[in-house]
């Protein structure tokens, strides 16, 4: 199928069901709903499995900026998930295994060039964010 869809206005992790945000500078410009990376200077920015392995590394999902709108600005305070559910989502399988994508920020329901898993599908709306940090090198 390839990458899901998403409705940023609609994003936001659901605390009250075990979801963990965590707070970020954005090293980038990034919207509501994309996978990040943490970048080498401490940032976030848009995680991209066609980039490099370490930006391929989404730690998890971009859910809330500082004035409450979808988009947020390079050196903006960002809020991101990193553990737990996100809904905003559309049209997933539950069950399925989620990806970072070859497309910047974006998260697939197929692997990309150098990507890691993001978490998996819980519902046909809701992503639940357990991204892999392994080294595939090292396996």
């Amino acid at each position: 199928m390839g990458d899901i869809s998403l409705t940023a206005a609609n994003v936001r992790a659901l605390q009250a069901n075990g979801a963990v945000p965590r707070p970020y500078t954005a090293g980038a410009a990034i919207t509501v709903g994309e996978a990040v990376y943490i970048a080498s200077d401490g940032d976030v920015e848009p995680a991209d499995a066609d980039l490099t392995e370490a930006a391929a590394k989404a730690i998890g999902i971009a859910v809330e900026s500082y004035d409450g709108e979808t988009s947020i600005a390079e050196n903006d305070p960002v809020s991101v998930c990193v553990f737990g559910p996100v809904a905003g989502f559309s049209g997933m399988t539950p069950g399925e295994t989620l990806y970072t994508s070859d497309v910047a920020g974006n998260i697939s329901d197929t692997a990309g060039t150098a990507s890691h898993v993001i978490g998996h599908a819980e519902s046909a709306t809701i992503v639940w964010v357990d991204p892999d940090q392994s080294d595939p090198s090292s396996s």
